[in-house]
């Protein structure tokens, strides 16, 4: 007896390679072995920080792009965050430096600062807000660092300089109704020897204990402090002690004072 010939497949195409390239078209597409791709670097606490600040806070990626721009930074340059999100921050603001000088639009100084392992310091810069106005603010930058030392991303803090005027006049008022001893009003007449100002070094204080001492001057509590720089009333009061050893105050009040007579704030 003759064996009859296997009969093939009569499915479209009539081969069994056709049937089997359907069966591969036919494959979820999560089952495939798709190709390596770097995972972007998430940063889940960067908005956190910045939606909680009290003042004006920004953060940007490696390439000063915004990424997150809060609600007190809308009050203070007039621009929304739809405007800015996706902008180089320095094209949004046209920060210049103390002496007039327009930032770099990388604002590469920081991040020569971040490669070297060396955090910025607070300064000061005039910003230009949506309606043209130039206004000076106090910067303060917070770096938050990824799971690489080149991954990381910047957080700036920026407080109005005016505020700071209004707290120096606010405490040259008290001052004039207070007689604290060691401490030197306004208009009265200075010290002599070494409590004269100019006359000795300027202490150093670290720039946490600046950022304490400036909030300290705009009249905020230990827990208003706190809450602002997102740290614990123990470490405010921490800060508060070596500020007052290292200006050689009795007390917060004192201590502002010598601050703002040292020009520290």
């Amino acid at each position: 007896m003759t064996k009859k010939p296997k009969q093939r497949s009569s499915g479209p195409g009539g081969g069994r390679g056709v049937r089997a390239v359907a069966e591969v078209h036919r494959m979820p597409a999560g089952t495939r072995r798709a190709a390596s791709t770097a995972e972007p670097v998430v940063f889940p606490n960067v908005p956190t920080i910045v939606e909680n600040a009290a003042r004006a806070a920004v953060a940007t990626d490696g390439d000063n792009m915004v990424l997150h721009w809060n609600a007190a930074a809308v009050e203070l340059f007039g621009f929304t965050a739809e405007e800015v999100i996706g902008h180089n921050l320095q094209r949004v603001i046209q920060a210049r430096d103390v002496h007039g000088n327009r930032l770099a639009a990388d604002h590469g100084a920081f991040h020569e600062m971040i490669r070297l392992g060396e955090a910025p310091q607070s300064f000061e810069i005039a910003i230009i807000t949506a309606t043209g106005k130039m206004i000076r603010v106090a910067v303060s930058i917070v770096v938050v660092i990824g799971p690489k030392a080149t991954e990381y991303r910047l957080v700036y803090l920026m407080t109005p300089m005016h505020r700071r005027r209004r707290a120096d006049e606010a405490i040259d008022r008290l001052l004039a109704q207070t007689n604290v001893p060691g401490v030197t009003v306004p208009g009265a007449q200075p010290a002599t020897g070494a409590d004269q100002r100019g006359t000795s070094h300027p202490p150093h204080l670290t720039r946490r204990q600046l950022e304490v001492l400036l909030l300290l001057a705009e009249g905020k509590k230990s827990r208003e402090i706190a809450e602002e720089l997102g740290i614990s009333v123990h470490t405010v009061r921490t800060h508060i002690q070596g500020v007052l050893r290292s200006l050689g105050a009795a007390n917060r009040l004192e201590a502002v004072s010598r601050a703002l007579h040292e020009r520290l704030i």
